[in-house]
């Protein structure tokens, strides 16, 4: 088999809880960074500009996507296990970039035919920004999991500081950020970022090497791969586009500045279910110590989920009156709606764990796949008519039907009443949030169902404590007793 020939990659890291954080801080930083760059925008050009900068980057999401048919995904599992070349990862890269480039010289006339003259240009860098963006997947590949998967991380965050600055001194310096500015400063970024990751792995080094690859088989080894990508990419950006059909481009761009907000912390829920499945799966296989007890892992990511939500609602109206000033209400809002969306994907993250845990795979494809239809069927509800609030509470709303999916898949019975209890409590905090808007201003009807959250997350932190202090007791009083009356049984099990 032509695979085994192929050398494992060598100086590989063991913990994958390392390599996994390392890629989740890379990707914190682009958020965050992101942010910043949209909070300057939106204070010079309005979020008319904003909303135009998220249809290229979602437009350029989708094209990359569907050019790459899974390959960034399957040459990270593939590389890492010694089953793809150095060699042949760079020669993909290079051909990667081919592909991109063409669909960009495609995309401008297209571009030009279609937008306002006076955004077609900027329109066309952010949409070739993102496509760079995207071609860098294959390039990490070679560092991921490695003792330089620093190199990673501190490449975006560098080259993201570098942004901010530029960003930031056109803003202060000049009249505010334009749309056409800010194009170029994100697509010079790119670049600059691009280069610098073909040079830091050593990707130069690796073209020039003998290798040879087969397109046929590694496209054919790559698509289980494309069909998941694509409906995450679908899931996750989707609603963009659908709120897209029925509103106008500024309110499109309040959703997407209140979507960036949320964005790190969803990442940070995505880092801890990865290492939920590598603490679950091989106890799960040998004994069913009370760590390893699904509802225990479940309560553990509701009430971490509920506190990381209670306290974005508790900073959120400093937060945006920093970012985007004081014309924030309808980002604020926003926003607010998707801390209960927070609370909800955290506690899904922790039943996705447990599902992979059992190897159930497809099972969680199928699961992304009913959930994209009712996120869909949720959109097209309520978009048209509440427009982007509809979209943030289909949002919401979706990750009910998350939850419900795999709690079918993972038919664990002792689930149902801890994940009803969940949904109960996020039903509790927008019946709050609903309250509130009604009766007082914005910012302090965001505190509301934050403190609900928090005190949501610090009843159940207590009441599993006191849990576990009445199950341990009572097992150690009884396994006394059982020794004590019974020494004969005892030397017997010895």
């Amino acid at each position: 088999m032509a695979a085994a020939e192929v050398d494992a990659p060598q100086r590989r890291r063991t913990s994958l809880t390392v390599a996994s954080g390392l890629l989740g801080v890379s990707t914190i930083a682009s958020r965050l960074t992101t942010l910043v760059a949209m909070a300057l925008l939106a204070r010079g050009a309005g979020t008319e500009a904003v909303g135009y900068y998220g249809l290229a980057t979602l437009i350029a999401s989708f094209t990359a996507a569907g050019l790459s048919v899974g390959l960034p995904t399957y040459l990270t599992r593939d590389f890492a296990a010694g089953l793809v070349s150095a060699p042949q990862v760079a020669r993909i890269h290079c051909g990667r970039l081919v592909t991109l480039l063409l669909a960009a010289v495609v995309a401008y006339p297209v571009a030009g035919g279609l937008l306002p003259g006076l955004i077609q240009l900027g329109f066309f860098l952010f949409f070739a920004a993102s496509l760079l963006e995207q071609w860098n997947e294959t390039a990490w590949v070679l560092v991921r999991g490695t003792r330089s998967a620093w190199l990673e991380p501190l490449t975006n965050s560098a080259t993201g500081v570098l942004l901010i600055v530029a960003c930031s001194a056109e803003t202060w310096l000049g009249d505010g950020l334009a749309f056409g500015e800010a194009a170029g400063y994100f697509v010079a970024a790119s670049v600059l970022r691009s280069a610098m990751a073909f040079i830091v792995v050593g990707m130069w080094r690796q073209v020039r090497s003998p290798g040879r690859v087969d397109p046929m088989t590694q496209l054919r080894r790559s698509l289980p791969y494309f069909a998941s990508d694509l409906l995450g990419l679908l899931y996750f950006r989707g609603d963009v586009f659908i709120l897209a059909m029925f509103v106008a481009a500024s309110e499109v761009g309040e959703y997407v500045s209140a979507a960036a907000i949320i964005g790190p912390a969803v990442q940070v829920a995505a880092s801890m279910g990865l290492g939920a499945v590598a603490y679950a799966a091989p106890r799960l296989l040998s004994d069913r110590s009370p760590s390893d007890d699904p509802v225990t892992i479940f309560r553990f990511f509701r009430i971490s989920g509920q506190a990381a939500a209670g306290l974005i609602c508790l900073a959120l109206p400093v937060g945006v009156v920093v970012l985007f000033g004081g014309e924030g209400d309808d980002i604020l809002a926003l926003a607010t709606i998707l801390t209960l969306f927070l609370a909800l994907r955290f506690a899904n993250f922790g039943l996705s764990a447990m599902l992979l845990a059992h190897g159930r795979a497809t099972s969680r494809l199928l699961v992304l796949v009913v959930s994209l239809g009712g996120n869909v069927v949720l959109n097209l509800a309520l978009d048209g008519r509440y427009g982007a609030h509809g979209a943030a509470w289909a949002t919401v709303l979706t990750e009910l039907i998350v939850a419900g999916s795999l709690l079918w898949f993972l038919r664990i019975r002792a689930l149902v009443r801890p994940v009803l209890v969940s949904a109960a409590g996020v039903a509790v905090a927008a019946a709050a949030l609903i309250g509130a808007r009604a009766a007082v201003e914005p910012a302090l009807a965001t505190m509301v169902p934050g403190g609900c959250l928090l005190a949501l997350a610090a009843l159940g932190l207590l009441r599993q404590r006191r849990a576990a202090r009445r199950t341990v007791d009572p097992a150690g009083a009884e396994n006394d007793e059982q020794h004590t009356a019974d020494p004969q049984r005892r030397a017997t099990a010895r």
